[in-house]
Formats: structure tokens, sequence, C-alpha cells
């Protein structure tokens, strides 16, 4: 699993977009079918850009490329989302302990 933390100090949703394009880009060359996205959760700024600007831009992507996508909070099997998802249970178990909603596990 390929880590990627596009939420840095005064990043701009389209800078934080390109990284994530880069990002899944490196996956698949490297062929890593999970990569972490560290996207932040609104935390200082009380505002969340940069995770709602990369959830749309996954939506838009799913069946082209993006297989899925799970935020960190619904890794849970109680969750209807991660129930949903076909892909889940490939998660490593630290992803389960966590449960950090400024993460976003992207299946390529």
């Amino acid at each position: 699993m390929y880590t990627v933390d596009i939420h840095k100090h005064n990043e701009t949703v389209k800078d934080a977009i390109k990284e994530l394009e880069v990002a899944i880009t490196f996956g698949r060359k490297e062929k890593d079918r999970i990569l972490c996205v560290v996207v932040g959760y609104g935390s200082t700024s009380g505002h969340q850009r940069i995770k709602t600007s990369v959830i749309e831009y996954l939506d838009e992507k799913i069946g082209k490329g993006i297989k899925d996508y799970l935020i960190g909070s619904e890794v849970d099997i109680f969750n209807p989302r991660y129930q949903k998802c076909k892909f889940g249970s490939k998660l490593p178990k630290e992803a389960f302990w966590d449960k950090n909603p400024g993460i976003i596990y992207i299946f390529l």
C-alpha cells in the first residue's frame, strides 16, 4: 500500500488533485492495488475542501481506472459503505484500528 499526503499547509484544491493524479499513476506503475491518501478532515481550518474535492473526483473516476474507495471512518465491518465495497477486506489490519476520517483508501 502506497501512502501520499496531499493535505499540506496552504495547499490549494487544484494542487492537491494534481498530486492525487500523480500518486494514482505511480501506484499503478508500482502495481500497488491500494493507495492511502491523507486529505485531512478540517480540524484546523474547519473546512474540508480538499477531502470533498477528492471524493467528487473519485466518484467521477469509478469504473475509469478507480475500482472503489473508502474513507477511513467507513472502515468498519458494520458500516453499510464498507459492506458494499468489494475490496475492503484487502485493507491492512491497521486501517481497522485507526478509522481516521482524514484518510481515503483508493482501490486501483
